[in-house]
């Protein structure tokens, strides 16, 4: 056995010296106070908490242990044969001790490896001795010790089999075969939490009566547990004097992982208060007053996790495990319980929302929240006062842990401004100017112009989650009340989803135009004197503005539930869910599916088409769509560069940004943002400011400021068109450039 360590009042704290806080052997430091693991204890993690790994030879073979922590039970390496009945369970057992400062190993116990849970209940039922009694709990403690390989029958076998232990242990006053028990419960406290599933009414009745008879022994019985500690579980009982009020803090200090170790939890006898330790995880303050004839006693319990006190109301999401502590009195007036949770989560990830101070009803075998209320200090910590005793938990709720900032930057605003004001001056002057090209030309350059203009539009307006600007916790909430899940959702805020779905809708819409716009620029050049199928208009707009809907419909309708709407968006702002909390991209989202393998698909239709494009303009001299000899290599270049952009190809950029690796990410991020956020612009400059027709106008509307932005005065690259009777278009000269008048703005959201 091991005790919960006291603290000695001649021993001075740590000083506050920087120096003080070195930590050995892999401890932390926090607050300028050493964690240790937990092998380790003392000041800086200097003095071992463990006995080294050992062998025993014996006639039944050679046994190898591990390192066991002291106060705990080491198994040995060798295991039972697989024709045995106890196969891969471990043949011997041996428990590390400390006593006076001295850490030593005690004998090793051997199992029958033909031995087995049904018959150990047999033997309990008949009249036993206290040798027969220890020799039946030292073989249920071996055979719980491979918690992963319980059968449903064997948990509820051994169940039994220490509520039976404790109540033996109780009548021939047996500490060694409690303690046996208690380390099988903590055992048993690591099997899967859906063994201990409510709906299993048989094992969870046999669970809620072992949490009963542990907390009736520990306070009626005449056994003086002292201070026991096992991984998943500890215990101690306290004799009070008669006539007195009594001041008992329990505290349970942080550590590396979730293990319970002596030297984390402490026991003040003599408190008046509960006493904030920073350090600690969980801590309970307990008055109790005596009557003047008769000694009191106190029974504490702390179970590492809540797996045998299962709702049927709080549902467990994020797999957040819950410490529950039990104060139990015996002939004793209780004043006051006072509790304080600090638990340990990923604060990176999640935060605290809310909280509820519960206590287990067995009449009910539910949390219950009667005669207890809840409050939030200063330093964040959950605190709970309850006028009654019994096992105590803290349910939680949490939300995930965003960060809020501007999805936007500098660059992005003022980028998808200037982009604005290009996507609106283009598209007015292709309206004013629609005579002097085809229809079709124009309707298309004028719909992907709009869809990047809404794009824009939308993104700077309607990027930003209103509810960030919303009260972030509900700590401040007095209400105590059961909460129905660990995981709280944020309401839902419709502006934000529908924000969401026109972005998704126009950004889709961009790229389909884009890639409709690069398929006429290849039928136009190839069958330069034919005319464009009947219907034409009709049909580009079915696509161009019907598939963004459908895709837009499919993932609305697969994803979106009112009460959950971060299947479908995200709530930092209001784009399509799809990173995980980390950062890295979720397969199950629908950003994936629903945004970038068809927008994946469609660059990979527009690539094709900018090469075919691109070699038939800057290579194909016997074509007659170009007069070669004419045009500059620049020009050329110019012209592809503007086939380029139309077709959204900047856009592959924004793939190379799911390369892991922080350096590559964070380059493709900044170019990225700066090339998308300014395709307005840039689609101002390559195919208005210097078309002559534009700086005629400008210049009659401003002959102040003429603009004189052209590059180059070469004869423009140039094919002929011929429309039809049926469209009644005319024969027209057309450069290569008009068929890149407009390009995509794509805002940085992935």
């Amino acid at each position: 056995m091991y005790y919960f360590r006291i603290p000695d009042p001649s021993v001075k704290p740590p000083s506050a010296n920087p120096q003080a806080c070195y930590c050995q052997n892999n401890g932390t430091c926090e607050n300028e106070i050493c964690i240790c693991s937990d092998d380790w204890k003392g000041d800086h993690c200097e003095i071992a908490n463990f006995c080294e790994r050992s062998e025993y030879n014996s006639s039944k073979g050679l046994f190898t242990f591990n390192r066991i922590l002291v106060g705990q039970y080491g198994y040995s390496f060798e295991e039972c044969e697989p024709y045995t009945l106890n196969a891969n369970i471990s043949k011997a057992t041996r428990l590390c001790t400390e006593k006076n400062g001295i850490i030593s190993l005690q004998n090793v116990t051997l199992i029958d490896c033909n031995e087995n849970l049904k018959n150990l209940i047999e033997k309990l039922m008949k009249h036993i001795t206290e040798d027969e009694l220890l020799k039946i709990a030292t073989a249920a403690q071996f055979l719980t010790s491979e918690p992963h390989e319980l059968t449903p029958e064997n948990i509820n076998f051994a169940a039994q089999m220490v509520q039976r232990i404790l109540n033996q242990s109780d009548i021939l006053d047996s500490f060694e075969a409690a303690f046996l028990a208690i380390t099988t419960i903590s055992q048993l406290l690591n099997v899967n939490e859906t063994a201990f599933d409510p709906t299993n009414n048989e094992i969870f009745n046999v669970i809620q009566s072992l949490t009963e008879i542990l907390g009736d022994v520990l306070t009626d019985s005449e056994i003086d547990f002292s201070q026991v500690v096992q991984p998943n579980l500890a215990v101690s009982s306290i004799m009070l004097e008669s006539g007195t009020t009594h001041g008992i803090m329990l505290s349970v200090l942080k550590g590396c992982d979730d293990t319970l170790v002596s030297k984390r939890i402490e026991l003040n006898t003599n408190a008046s208060k509960l006493l904030l330790n920073t350090n600690a995880e969980v801590q309970m303050f307990v008055n109790v007053s005596t009557n003047q004839t008769q000694d009191g006693k106190l029974g504490f319990i702390l179970y590492q996790n809540d797996k045998f006190f299962q709702s049927k109301v709080h549902h467990s999401i994020n797999n957040q495990s819950r410490r529950v502590i039990s104060g139990n009195i015996a002939e004793g007036i209780l004043n006051g319980v006072e509790l304080l949770f600090n638990p340990k989560y990923n604060s990176a990830e999640y935060f605290i929302h809310d909280h509820a101070c519960v206590f287990w009803d067995y009449d009910v075998d539910d949390w219950n929240t009667a005669g207890c209320s809840k409050s939030t200090d200063k330093f964040g910590h959950l605190r709970c006062q309850c006028n009654h005793t019994t096992n105590f938990a803290v349910l939680m709720s949490f939300r995930q842990n965003y960060t809020y900032t501007e999805p936007l930057d500098i660059v992005s605003y003022v980028g998808c401004g200037f982009s604005i004001a290009g996507l609106t001056i283009t598209i007015v002057f292709q309206i004013i100017t629609r005579e002097a090209r085809k229809t079709s030309l124009t309707w298309v350059t004028v719909s992907l112009c709009t869809s990047m203009f809404m794009v824009n539009l939308i993104f700077i307006s309607g990027i930003n989650n209103p509810n960030a600007l919303n009260e972030k916790s509900a700590a401040n909430n007095t209400e105590n009340i059961i909460l129905h899940s660990d995981r709280s959702n944020p309401p839902e805020v419709y502006l934000c989803t529908a924000a969401t779905a026109i972005l998704h809708y126009f950004l889709m819409a961009t790229f389909t135009w884009s890639a409709l716009y690069g398929a006429q620029m290849y039928v136009l050049l190839v069958h330069v004197f034919k005319p464009l199928p009947r219907h034409f208009l009709i049909w580009i707009s079915v696509i161009g503005w019907g598939f963004p809907a459908l895709i837009v419909v499919i993932t609305l309708a697969a994803t979106y539930k009112a009460d959950d709407s971060l299947n479908y968006r995200q709530e930092e702002f209001c784009w399509l869910a799809g990173l995980d909390l980390n950062g890295n991209l979720d397969l199950s989202k629908p950003m994936l599916w629903g945004f970038l393998i068809p927008v994946g698909m469609l660059l990979l239709f527009n690539f094709v088409m900018f090469a075919l494009v691109t070699k038939l303009v800057l290579f194909n001299k016997d074509h007659g769509t170009c007069s070669a000899k004419q045009a500059t290599s620049a020009k050329k270049m110019m012209g592809s560069l503007s086939v380029a952009v139309v077709l959204c190809l900047t856009w592959s950029l924004g793939y190379l940004m799911l390369i892991e690796r922080d350096g590559t990410k964070a380059v493709f991020s900044y170019i990225f943002c700066t090339l998308n956020a300014t395709q307005g612009l840039q689609i101002f400059i390559l195919f208005t400011a210097r078309r002559k027709a534009f700086q005629k106008i400008y210049a009659a509307w401003d002959t102040r400021f003429p603009m004189n932005i052209s590059i180059g005065h070469s004869r423009r690259l140039s094919f002929q068109s011929l429309s039809t009777p049926e469209n009644g278009e005319r024969y027209t000269q057309y450069d290569t450039v008009n068929f890149a008048e407009t390009t995509s703005s794509i805002p940085s959201i992935l």
